[in-house]
């Protein structure tokens, strides 16, 4: 099978509102999570979030078709038109009908549903807004991604909670291999408002702020009691290796192997049992042809949330054994907020960090749990030259996922 590549990267996050602001945000280890002001928290629990601050579609998306689109599909399709202006790519250079669009997001426009459903049952078919009904289903942001930017190929949603964009990434990369198409637009995201966040809320997932509780994003730490939700996207180009150099493309990384597994912990619950984890990071190894004792850095899914954190560090340990405690690994979610479908924007950190030679750090450790003897570069961002990285992704419900990157050397 030939190789697939990333040529290309673009996000809207709430650490910033491009690759570059998002890579200054990365390596100088700030923090995107304050009080939220988009909506009253006064009803809930917690009260912060990681906010996309001073985005502007209007600067991108025509007005008149702005209204018609939810917040999510706007991040996923500037975060597309960012990227594939970072890879040179267009309908002009590869036919169209060459390039696909696979988005994964775990409950797509919210905002807009919730507008569109509130004018149904409060005034009657009249009440409902026509222009809302097309985002009220999560297939939108491919959609509009796909039809703004006048991409034929293949076409897909995915939506499976936390690993809703690593679905995405995997499913695009076996599209490329299998010749269904020549390059992809691939990745995901999620939108904060007060939908999301009451469900969150009363499902006491979050970490609480009121009533004496700890609010913030304390992963492997005593603290960690709960998420802290944020918002963006994050898409990548990927790209077959022979379409790649063909047209003189620059690669940032290959996509060398990846596998989606799940296991049956609960319908909403991370489980306990590392072992669904440790196969995924077995078989996504063997389909890259690398070594364990290759990995550089792994990327981690840990949100601060007591069995996801512990769930995924005894997975890392068992799989690395003795030299576990020697492979750098680090979550950017104390700095990004956590959301479904925020595994493009944790990929393009990656990519930055092998192209900028750097590791992202892992924020507000200073007490970690006893347990946890693992090095998750605390507090400051590292430099290291990064050649292997792996990722992984555990969603509750029991779906996990495992990606690693190499270098194009």
């Amino acid at each position: 099978m030939g190789k697939v590549v990333i040529t290309g990267i673009g996000t809207v996050n709430a650490l910033g509102l491009d690759a570059r602001f998002f890579l200054e945000g990365l390596k100088a280890g700030r923090s995107a999570i304050g009080p939220i002001s988009g909506f009253d928290t006064s009803p809930f629990r917690s009260m912060l979030g990681a906010e996309v601050k001073g985005f502007e579609p209007s600067k991108f998306i025509d007005p008149m078709k702005l209204r018609r689109m939810d917040r999510l599909s706007q991040m996923v399709l500037v975060s597309a038109s960012e990227d594939m202006k970072d890879a040179k790519l267009s309908a002009d250079i590869l036919p169209s009908e060459r390039i696909g669009v696979v988005i994964g997001n775990g409950y797509g426009g919210t905002s807009c549903t919730e507008e569109f459903f509130e004018g149904l049952l409060m005034r009657g078919p009249s009440g409902a807004n026509p222009m809302l009904f097309p985002t009220t289903v999560p297939n939108s942001a491919a959609s509009i991604t796909s039809i703004e930017l006048k991409l034929k190929g293949p076409n897909c949603t995915f939506c499976q909670k936390d690993i809703s964009a690593e679905e995405a990434v995997i499913y695009a990369v076996e599209l490329i291999r299998k010749g269904a198409a020549d390059a992809v637009i691939a990745g995901g995201g999620e939108e904060l408002n007060d939908v999301i966040y009451h469900a969150f809320d009363s499902l006491r997932v979050l970490s609480p702020g009121r009533n004496g509780g700890c609010e913030g994003s304390f992963p492997f730490g005593r603290k960690r009691n709960g998420r802290v939700l944020g918002e963006g996207a994050g898409v990548l180009v990927l790209e077959s290796l022979k379409s790649a150099e063909k047209r003189g493309a620059g690669v940032y990384a290959e996509v060398a192997g990846g596998t989606i597994l799940s296991g049956r912990p609960g319908i909403s619950s991370y489980g306990k049992n590392p072992v669904p984890v440790v196969r995924a990071m077995e078989t996504a190894l063997a389909k890259s042809g690398t070594s364990r004792t290759s990995v550089d850095y792994i990327s981690s899914s840990a949100n601060s949330t007591p069995d996801l954190d512990e769930l995924e560090a005894k997975a890392v340990k068992n799989f690395f054994g003795q030299s576990a405690s020697d492979i750098p690994l680090s979550t950017i979610k104390p700095m990004t907020g956590d959301f479904e479908g925020m595994g493009g924007i944790r990929l393009i950190a990656s990519v930055l960090a092998m192209d900028n030679s750097f590791i992202p750090p892992t924020l507000n450790q200073h007490e970690p749990e006893q347990w946890f003897d693992l090095d998750c570069v605390p507090n400051h961002s590292r430099e290291a030259g990064l050649s292997n990285i792996m990722h992984l992704a555990v969603g509750n419900g029991g779906s996990c996922a495992c990606m690693i990157l190499k270098k194009m050397l």
